[in-house]
């Protein structure tokens, strides 16, 4: 263009070659800086708000869900029997409900998944490594894993971050060679079997009903009848449970999906059946 010399030109280069090398090189985490919230949002009003006076210093994310799962056998020949799996969809950070249809029944094999309680992001991206190493050891030994040794892998990798912040509290549930099995993980690296299982801020609730209810032997209706009212239930008691029942029922030859269900209408249901009013009605 008029007016610039060949120094210009030179100039030019080098801010581009520099511009380039930043890109290329990793970023400082001291010189990172977030980018603008929208318009409106007061960062420290809000987390003041929703968490805690000393939010900025040290956040305390309180999380909430419910997750269970438990085995049975069938009560009649029409019966298919296994393992069901119920969750809540509901996604929190203290007061803040952040999403009410998160899937926490994640697949991990054709007739094995895990759940998720705790922090969303760790959940998912662990359990996404631990069907991903399934899937390897599939292809490795042209045979199924079982729920044991994708239970005791996901342990391992957990104990190894340990003190590391992780916060994740799953079931590997699934059926194997050896019959219905439950194993619940932590990011602790705790591993423990268990034939009735529940996991979240909800779970004393859950556990609760599920006392009262399971029975070794139910038909199928019967069993997911019961994690329907052991999730509703929580999510009734628990404020950071919430959104849909979504349930799995695992049996021996398929893995089934059911639609999800609305806790409200759940808890409408089950007071009917049991002639319960939803608000006192003073007598006249």
């Amino acid at each position: 263009m008029w007016g610039e010399t060949f120094d210009d030109f030179e100039n030019e280069e080098c801010e581009l070659a520099v511009a380039k090398q930043n890109l290329i090189n990793e970023p400082v985490s001291a010189d990172f800086t977030f980018p603008k919230l929208p318009l409106g949002i007061q960062p420290v009003d809000f987390m003041k708000t929703h968490f805690a006076e000393t939010a900025g210093k040290s956040m305390q994310f309180r999380k909430g869900t419910t997750t269970l799962a438990f085995v049975y056998e069938p009560a009649t020949p029409n019966d298919k029997g296994g393992i069901i799996v119920a969750v809540d969809s509901r996604a929190s950070s203290g007061e803040y409900i952040s999403s009410k249809s998160v899937m926490k029944i994640l697949d991990i094999g054709d007739r094995m998944v895990a759940t998720m309680a705790g922090g969303a992001a760790d959940c998912q991206f662990w359990t996404r490594t631990v069907a991903k190493y399934c899937t390897l050891y599939e292809l490795r030994e042209k045979t199924s894993i079982t729920v044991s040794a994708a239970s005791k892998y996901f342990a391992n990798v957990l104990y190894g971050y340990r003190g590391q912040g992780l916060s994740v509290g799953s079931m590997v549930a699934g059926y194997d060679k050896k019959g219905p099995q439950i194993f619940k993980v932590d990011s602790e690296g705790d591993r423990c079997q268990l034939k009735v299982c529940s996991v979240g801020s909800g779970s004393l609730n859950a556990y609760g009903i599920l006392d009262n209810h399971y029975k070794p032997k139910m038909t199928d209706e019967e069993a997911r009848n019961l994690g329907l009212r052991a999730i509703m239930h929580a999510t009734y008691r628990d404020s950071g449970s919430g959104g849909v029942c979504n349930l799995c029922h695992i049996t021996p030859t398929e893995k089934i999906r059911l639609p999800p269900m609305d806790v409200s209408k759940l808890w409408y249901e089950f007071s009917e059946e049991l002639g319960r009013d939803i608000a006192y009605n003073p007598v006249e």
